[in-house]
């Protein structure tokens, strides 16, 4: 999957037009109702809900539509895989789970409304998995994914267990000649068609002929800054992401940052196919995406640095720029497998995670309070 646009810093403004999304409402949040003292600055020349047009319909719909497109490749992949295991469809079905979990990097920002009320992220993305329980699973026969106990034992952490565990010759004496063969095959199945499930359930309740929550995120009583308002639930989403599954989970947690300084390499996020650092590369893409406001369709619409920039904190807006940019250049510097990374050269990996947290301290307090949004999940990290 090769979907992300090349990033422009310097930012070229565009009337958002003929969207489907486009709202003609004016911010209901904010305004000052004393007569003799001038609007606030975005007032003046910056509407909310044409951001909320922009990220609603030129971000979050189509990233759940590829998420949910790549989904379906896989579930018929692995169908194909199981009907007649082979190396070729063997690696047919590695290919559409990396695919699939590319995709989920441009969605995993986005869980509030439909995907909070599905727990997406935990039925999709609990690692690392427990493989003591997949094994357990695929014996027995018994299990419910998506349960408490299942959780991590699905999902495209178990996939990838199952599908890069071993190399490939045994790999697929597990799935041909074991004696568990079958309810392996079967095991394999039943996470792509759960994973497959669970984000249709998603993106139908986006689309306006499922439950409309883009409706409801657009919506003039929505664009608000309050808690409960769309720009408020999607700046928490964002944020709590990138603190603890961007920044802890991809990079911190695995480096040995919350363990004493003692790495634990295994808990990567891909630690059998080795595209851990891929998947963090390209959840940063999705990140810078947001924040400047450039849609799948590549076209640099609103952001939330515009919305900084009409409060004037051009400043701020700019240091955040400069320090995606700093976080991405670290990235690239980094090689996949990350584990085998962080065991011969973690220093560089702390570098990243160093950048990362100064990007926690301008989104999470400096923009929130020029943008007069709340945080309003627990905080435990003391930022």
């Amino acid at each position: 999957m090769d979907a992300r646009p090349v990033l422009s810093r310097t930012r070229q403004r565009r009337v958002l037009a003929g969207t489907t999304f486009m709202l003609t409402s004016c911010d209901s949040g904010g305004a000052n109702d004393t007569p003799d003292e001038p609007p606030p600055p975005e007032e003046e020349g910056f509407q909310r809900p044409d951001l909320l047009a922009n990220v609603g319909g030129n971000l979050i719909v189509p990233a759940y539509g590829l998420l949910q497109t790549t989904v379906d490749g896989l579930a018929s992949t692995v169908d194909a895989f199981a009907a007649d295991p082979s190396e070729e469809s063997l690696r047919a079905a590695r290919e559409a789970l990396k695919a699939s979990r590319l995709a989920w990097q441009f969605t995993n920002l986005f869980q509030f409304g439909p995907a909070e009320s599905v727990v997406l992220r935990s039925a999709l993305n609990t690692y690392p998995t427990n493989v003591d329980r997949v094994e357990a699973n695929v014996a027995t026969g018994t299990y419910t994914l998506g349960s408490i106990a299942d959780r991590p034992a699905g999902g495209f952490p178990a996939l990838d267990y199952l599908l890069h565990g071993t190399d490939e010759e045994e790999t697929m004496m597990l799935f041909t000649a074991d004696a568990n063969a079958a309810a392996r095959l079967a095991y394999v199945q039943d996470n792509a068609a759960f994973i497959k499930s669970n984000v249709d359930a998603v993106v139908t309740q986006w689309q306006a002929e499922g439950g409309n929550y883009t409706g409801t995120f657009l919506s003039e009583d929505n664009a608000g800054i309050d808690v409960g308002s769309s720009l408020g639930m999607l700046i928490n989403a964002m944020v709590l992401h990138y603190e603890r599954f961007l920044r802890d989970g991809k990079i911190g947690i695995p480096a040995g940052v919350r363990s004493a300084g003692i790495p634990r390499p295994g808990t990567v996020e891909v630690p059998y196919g080795g595209y851990s650092l891929e998947l963090a590369q390209a959840n940063m893409e999705a990140l810078e995406r947001l924040y400047l406001g450039v849609g799948f369709n590549g076209v640099d619409g609103l952001g939330l640095d515009d919305n900084l920039r009409a409060l004037d904190a051009d400043e701020l807006a700019d240091d955040i720029v400069a320090t995606l940019a700093d976080i991405r250049g670290q990235l690239d510097a980094l090689s996949d497998p990350l584990e085998e990374q962080i065991e011969q050269n973690n220093d560089a990996v702390l570098e990243v995670f160093t950048t990362m947290q100064e990007l926690v301290v301008l989104i999470k307090t400096d923009m929130t309070s020029i943008l007069g949004v709340s945080i309003t999940f627990q905080d435990t990290d003391g930022d």
